[in-house]
């Protein structure tokens, strides 16, 4: 279970296959002071931590096993390369990101204390005069934990087990935690965080091989990059904002033969150009700034025709802070 402060999101519940994930958190691990990018899916999470720009751990879950550091750094990558994920970023304080960052290599110090052996509340009020960092974990009988985190002597949180690592406000669930410390078969664990940051190598988050034969290298493949990404975004909007009566690859296609006359590589039935899953491949001969322009213009007219407008601006935000180099260098309006 990963446990983060939730309290300022920067993105929330995009998909993987709709980004570049390497490049996505290379972007924010500069764009933020600090934060994370975390990602979750059914069997599986994970995050990365990040502050002044390092990468400082990492971590993954899948199946119930456990990985930190930098073998978590790169399971993470691959896991959003092969499946789909939903991504969000979080900005931390930079005074509490160690906690967050350290807090799934937490060291035991004491378990299997009960309510005849200690008193939840004196200990509350101990480890606040001791300035102590870490959290305590009341096990329940029914075998989900409650936490409560403390930084510094401060209680920065607390979590429900039943919850799902979402962190609360300590004043509202707090009383619950420790009715639930009373009962004689609950059983009480204290952990002890370290604040020093680790520093990953970032080596790890330069792009692999180019995606089409179009884009080897320099602007061009930063101009596919660009444009998957659009194109993944405005899919999401599309089946998300309203029912559809036709699903988003029929509706593109359709629009590409419209402008056949114009961009012949467009036309679908010679394949020059293609979008699938999350993917364009492209291996005609007209010049990346044409395609662009081909791209753009159809997502224009297919926004306005469909009504997406308002939306759809307001999922682009992240892509245009993203590629804004790229946008301003091939006119991607949209």
């Amino acid at each position: 279970m990963i446990v983060i402060p939730r309290e300022t999101p920067v993105v929330s519940n995009l998909h993987t296959g709709y980004i570049r994930i390497r490049r996505f958190v290379d972007h924010f691990r500069n764009a933020l002071p600090s934060g994370c990018v975390i990602m979750r899916a059914p069997a599986s999470e994970g995050v990365v931590f990040f502050d002044q720009g390092a990468l400082i751990n990492a971590h993954t879950c899948i199946d119930g096993r456990d990985r930190d550091r930098q073998p978590a750094l790169d399971e993470l990558l691959r896991m959003a390369d092969e499946a789909r994920h939903t991504l969000s970023v979080f900005e931390i304080p930079d005074e509490s990101i160690g906690y967050w960052a350290n807090l799934n290599e937490a060291a035991l110090i004491h378990k299997n204390l009960t309510s005849s052996t200690v008193d939840l509340e004196a200990l509350m009020k101990k480890i606040t005069q001791d300035r102590f960092t870490g959290l305590i974990e009341v096990l329940n009988p029914s075998g989900k934990a409650d936490q409560v985190h403390v930084i510094m002597g401060e209680i920065a949180g607390a979590v429900l087990g039943k919850s799902g690592g979402i962190l609360r406000d300590p004043n509202q669930e707090l009383g619950r935690i420790m009715a639930n410390a009373k009962n004689s078969r609950t059983r009480i664990a204290i952990k002890r965080v370290q604040m020093e940051t680790h520093r990953l190598s970032d080596d790890c988050l330069k792009d692999r091989a180019p995606l089409s034969s179009e884009g080897k290298g320099g602007q061009g493949q930063n101009a596919v990059e660009m444009l998957e990404v659009l194109l993944g975004v405005f899919e999401q909007t599309y089946t998300g904002v309203k029912e559809q009566a036709d699903p988003f690859d029929t509706v593109l296609k359709r629009k590409f033969l419209e402008k056949v006359s114009r961009y012949e590589f467009l036309d679908p039935f010679t394949e020059e150009f293609s979008y699938q899953g999350g993917s364009i491949t492209y291996t005609g001969t007209d010049k990346v700034q044409r395609v662009v322009a081909a791209v753009t213009e159809c997502l224009r007219e297919l926004a306005l025709e469909r009504g997406l407008g308002m939306e759809l601006q307001q999922n682009l935000k992240t892509w245009r802070q993203q590629y804004q180099r790229e946008i301003d260098a091939f006119k991607a309006v949209v």
